[in-house]
């Protein structure tokens, strides 16, 4: 994630910070903080729990270009891939093994430590990290494919969508994007004014936490929606074609995956 504030503006010392819930969990608890499922939980991180950690981004990767192949672009180039919001790697140990280059995306520096290791333990020599998308750009630093998942929605709308003009800024042309928003929370009035309270005021998260028998202090995470209706115009705006939308309603809940290309160069 980009080191800019990606959570509200702190108006008081007890409202949430996505940027630093994400660095606690990439401090105290990584792999739950990717997928929150209890099996990830540091203390039941086995080996069998591991295999299929990472067995779901290799799944994930092998969909997303398949999908690609079949909306977007029927031969993408396989130079170099960046994925945003990076985590443990589960995703760029998969991407390594189909691109020539890639490149992690992660604010927090525990998270890179941990990527970076799981990198060493498979052998991976292809991928580097860094912390933001403005140092890939100031790097002058250009990719085939743009990619993220179950990350933005921790970033609220109007910074994600300057993080999604920054990531298609530097594809290559004929460069895809390939990322994942919530656009549709739960409905219902009491949940809409109980996720605003935990953000507002941490101790309400804390009361949350013990009736969901989860650690008191444990970091939220933020759940922001993304109106497809801005964002799909603002891909539009930015010239990006081939734009093909996945929708997997889950629980309650609806994600979108955007696809895209940016036009290719044109010679005279």
């Amino acid at each position: 994630m980009s080191k800019k504030n990606h959570g509200l503006s702190r108006t008081s010392i007890f409202a949430d910070n996505s940027d630093e819930s994400w660095r606690k969990f990439g401090k105290n608890d990584p792999y739950f903080g990717v997928i929150t499922a209890e099996r990830f939980r540091k203390e039941n991180l086995d080996e069998a729990a591991l295999s299929d950690f990472f067995s779901s981004g290799e799944n994930h990767i092998a969909e997303t270009l398949q999908i690609v192949r079949r909306h977007v672009a029927a031969d993408p180039a396989l130079g170099s891939a960046v994925d945003f919001g990076c985590g443990v790697g589960r995703l760029v140990l998969p991407l390594a093994r189909r691109y020539s280059r890639v490149t992690g995306i992660d604010i927090s520096d525990d998270y890179i430590a941990e990527a970076t290791r799981n990198c060493q333990k498979q052998g991976i020599t292809n991928a580097d990290f860094r912390t933001s998308v403005e140092q890939l750009a100031a790097e002058g630093r250009r990719f085939d494919l743009a990619h993220s998942c179950i990350v933005f929605n921790h970033i609220p709308w109007p910074r994600g969508r300057e993080i999604v003009g920054g990531l298609y800024a530097i594809l290559n042309p004929g460069g895809v994007m390939a990322f994942q928003v919530m656009h549709r929370h739960k409905s219902g009035a009491l949940r809409h004014v109980a996720r605003h309270a935990r953000r507002s005021f941490l101790p309400f998260n804390w009361i949350a936490n013990v009736l969901q028998k989860r650690p008191v202090f444990e970091p939220l995470m933020q759940g922001n929606a993304y109106p497809l209706d801005e964002l799909l115009p603002f891909l539009n705006a930015m010239g990006a074609q081939a734009i093909h939308v996945r929708i997997d309603p889950t629980d309650g809940q609806s994600w979108a995956t955007i696809f895209c290309q940016k036009p290719p160069s044109t010679v005279a």
